[in-house]
């Protein structure tokens, strides 16, 4: 089946236009002040490769303008054949790898897609056959949407492409809709593996997704002052750049320790209303919150502790990640402690990849999922061993786990990572002890002494 004859509309995010957005994302999320902490030392994306589909233009251009000042150096593939410069491309690309606009002006390696052509041809969805062998990339951003389809034609567009990203291990980021009213779009944003990516202002689709698994809420992070979902989403794929080669030759490449790593470094104090449940595991409209990527950079500095079937002998420290196996018979436990005094607040983030096997590898594609079902908690553990809990995060319908606990006390603590399924896991945490107040201070706070401990479930 040739893709132009499917009923299916892919449309932009944004209409192509001849905005331009300031750089302020830059101090809100945190990435100036990582630049002045490790200078030159800080990586730029270089020797990763990415793609970037877009949804073609009124002419069918679907490329950045290649010839733009700051893609000098970089060497661009057409991977859906000859194009001019699309517009709207041209202006994700400068937040995903422009020299000097984005985060990772190293990279220099980008081919690019025609988004009907990279669905339709390369992924072989609604064709019933195998999926094409596209080449491996590092990185992938998709800023459009894709609706008008049925639900089984969304879930097969889905399924593949969710095995691409766990076959590939790529990190894939996809923009949800515009539009605080607008309905959460059939493609690409419900995928399981892929990051959705929203906007810090709440301007972006709000409902639960309509296809592909049990109904959710999709958008995992959102991005300050880029302008448009089309604009915030390549700020997530530039910030996963930085991090994937931060971990070069290391288990932090994964994308389920990425994923994991970008969501417990996000920052909740912007959104007054953020919470969770113990079955919803991040925010209806603000997923884990506004990307920050020097917490997540110092996430990755903390370094890997492997979890313990039993009782750990040693402590994690406040910031760190794992990747590991867990085989759905045996609890996985990390130990942390607190000094006296402190006032700790906590985010960690449990990330695992849906798995879709073909059960019919050859000539035909045939889907089968299986999505994993993690628990995580905290226990106080002074004086014993999972003395208490203090809360959990627990849900079914999707592949993250996330524990935001703030006003733990000094004392030993555990994660405690549970389940019935087998399957590959990130794990991050970013835990910030503040000290209590001095009593010259005290006496200067006077009636506000008393001060009120939240905890965000």
């Amino acid at each position: 089946m040739k893709y132009r004859s499917v009923l299916i509309v892919l449309v932009f995010i944004l209409t192509p236009c001849a905005m331009t957005f300031g750089q302020t994302w830059k101090s809100e999320i945190g990435f100036n002040d990582l630049v002045s902490e490790k200078g030159g030392s800080l990586g730029d994306g270089s020797g990763l490769m990415v793609m970037q589909a877009e949804a073609p233009d009124s002419a069918g251009n679907y490329m950045p303008d290649v010839t733009a000042a700051e893609f000098s150096g970089k060497t661009f593939t057409e991977g859906s054949g000859v194009s001019g410069a699309n517009n709207h491309g041209t202006l994700v690309a400068n937040n995903y790898y422009g020299n000097s606009s984005s985060m990772t002006g190293g990279i220099s390696s980008i081919t690019g897609y025609d988004a009907n052509d990279y669905i339709f041809n390369w992924l072989n969805a609604l064709s019933g056959n195998d999926l094409n062998s596209t080449p491996a990339f590092d990185i992938g951003n998709h800023s459009y949407i894709g609706n008008g389809l049925t639900t089984a034609q969304a879930e097969d567009i889905l399924e593949r492409f969710d095995f691409v990203i766990n076959r590939d291990n790529t990190l894939m980021v996809v923009g949800a809709n515009n539009g605080s009213t607008s309905a959460t779009p059939q493609v690409l944003t419900p995928s399981y593996n892929a990051i959705a990516v929203g906007r810090s202002d709440g301007g972006h689709s709000q409902s639960l997704t309509s296809v592909y698994g049990a109904p959710r809420f999709a958008t995992s992070i959102v991005v300050p002052s880029a302008g448009a979902t089309s604009f915030s989403t390549p700020v997530v794929g530039s910030a996963a750049a930085l991090l994937k080669h931060a971990g070069a030759g290391t288990d932090f490449i994964q994308n389920e320790v990425i994923r994991s790593t970008l969501f417990a470094g996000a920052t909740k104090d912007e959104f007054a209303s953020w919470d969770r449940t113990a079955t919803r595991p991040m925010d209806e409209v603000f997923g884990f919150g506004e990307l920050n990527i020097l917490n997540s950079y110092h996430i990755f500095e903390g370094g890997q502790f492997e979890g313990s079937t039993t009782d750990p002998t040693s402590n994690i420290h406040d910031l760190g990640w794992d990747y590991g196996d867990f085989d759905g018979s045996k609890d996985l436990f990390y130990d942390f402690s607190i000094s006296p005094g402190g006032d700790a607040s906590l985010s960690a983030v449990l990330s695992w990849n849906i798995d879709i096997i073909d059960l019919n590898s050859g000539t035909a594609f045939e889907a089968q999922r299986d999505l994993a079902d993690l628990n995580l908690e905290l226990f106080d553990s002074s004086g014993t061993f999972l003395g208490s809990l203090l809360d959990s995060s627990n849900g079914s319908a999707y592949n993250n786990e996330h524990i935001f606990f703030e006003g733990l006390d000094g004392g030993d603590y555990t994660f405690r990572i549970s389940g019935n399924s087998a399957t590959d896991y990130g794990f991050s945490w970013h835990i910030q002890s503040v000290p209590e107040p001095s009593s010259a201070a005290l006496i200067g706070l006077g009636a506000l002494a008393m001060i009120a401990r939240r905890r965000r479930r």
